[in-house]
């Protein structure tokens, strides 16, 4: 099974995908191939709403040139910029990190909280909840790490110690679990992901686990 992984922004360094390609392939079954693209063009980052617009002609032009190589795709955003037109026109599975992690992480009927990296983008966090088909009521909160997408790697535990204090908060609000709306953040090291739930308390749902599963599922179901 080969998986793409989509880039829908153009401010990553060749270094960082490189890491990420490889955590992701550690995540995905033996068998399973991921492999990191880039679209032609579009926003550095996806930071607001303006970005995803930018960046969603992109995403589907990608999506209509090179689906054929792939036996399914994710859209490296956690607000699954452009999912809905790719899905349109795909022949392969599309898969939304953000839709993903709101379906599978919160089986069993669990109420959680969200959190991205600005008020703004986690203010979108309700839309994401009602396309997944879940009742708005279940998302408790949404949180923001007040950290831009292209300065959160720079200074990683500060962004620890952002996510640790979303993650309290959502706690006390009432969540059973708490959704990581950033991909950026999702792609920490694990033990920093890990010291973050020992001390606030609480599970973290990861887009990066959520979407490579959800894209094999998929893929494997059309094969059968």
């Amino acid at each position: 099974m080969k998986i793409c992984y989509l880039l829908p922004g153009l401010g990553m360094s060749k270094a960082e995908i490189a890491r990420r390609e490889e955590i992701l392939n550690r995540i995905a079954a033996r068998g399973t191939t991921v492999e990191i693209r880039v679209v032609e063009d579009g926003p550095m980052a996806i930071e607001n709403a303006m970005d995803e617009y930018q960046a969603m002609p992109n995403v589907l032009k990608f999506v209509l040139k090179h689906q054929e190589e792939y036996d399914a795709l994710i859209i490296g955003c956690a607000g699954d910029a452009g999912l809905e037109g790719a899905r349109e026109q795909a022949r392969i599975p599309i898969v939304g990190p953000g839709e993903s992690s709101i379906v599978l992480g919160t089986l069993g009927d669990k109420r959680f909280s969200m959190v991205t990296t600005s008020l703004e983008r986690a203010a979108i966090k309700r839309r994401l909840v009602r396309e997944a088909g879940l009742d708005v009521n279940r998302l408790v909160s949404s949180h923001s790490l007040d950290i831009p997408v292209l300065e959160m790697g720079k200074d990683v535990k500060r962004t620890q110690r952002n996510l640790i204090r979303a993650m309290k908060e959502a706690k006390s609000q009432g969540a059973d679990v708490m959704i990581l709306g950033c991909m950026t953040a999702a792609f920490m090291d694990s033990a920093l992901l890990k010291e973050a739930e020992k001390e606030a308390g609480i599970p973290l749902i990861n887009p990066i686990v959520t979407a490579v599963k959800m894209a094999e599922a998929l893929a494997a179901m059309r094969a059968y």
